[in-house]
């Protein structure tokens, strides 16, 4: 699966910060932060559930996985959603790092990747559980 989801006991903006706390724990930092909601409003005027998209990048992951393969950029960052559906339950998903990067065929890539799963995961085990 190309992701790790969860739904989780919280109010969506507490569900942000707890996945934020969370990610920062596991040494990921947000680098970029898309308001789902916000810009399709704003750009095509109709209206959506909350929906965030977090931008998350472990520094030291990332460094490693360059110096094996520079274009791996393409794949960066680690995105996280929250979102709240319909029934005004809140789900986090993430991407899995390993399979985002399959298709680098080094062996050392994949070794990377696998230490990101395992952060990844770890993050999505410290979120409450419904």
């Amino acid at each position: 699966m190309y992701h790790i989801s969860k739904f989780v006991p919280l109010a969506f903006d507490d569900a942000i910060a707890q996945v934020t706390e969370c990610l920062q724990q596991e040494g990921f930092g947000i680098l970029t932060e898309i308001d789902a909601q916000a810009a399709f409003k704003k750009k095509l005027d109709v209206d959506f559930r909350k929906y965030r998209i977090l931008g998350a990048c472990h520094p030291q992951i990332a460094y490693q996985m360059l110096q094996t393969d520079d274009k791996a950029g393409t794949l960066y960052p680690c995105n996280v959603v929250v979102q709240e559906h319909e029934d005004g339950q809140v789900e986090i998903s993430a991407i899995e790092p390993l399979m985002m990067f399959l298709s680098l065929h080094s062996p050392k890539a994949k070794e990377i990747a696998l230490e990101a799963s395992q952060k990844m995961q770890a993050v999505m085990s410290r979120l409450p559980e419904m």
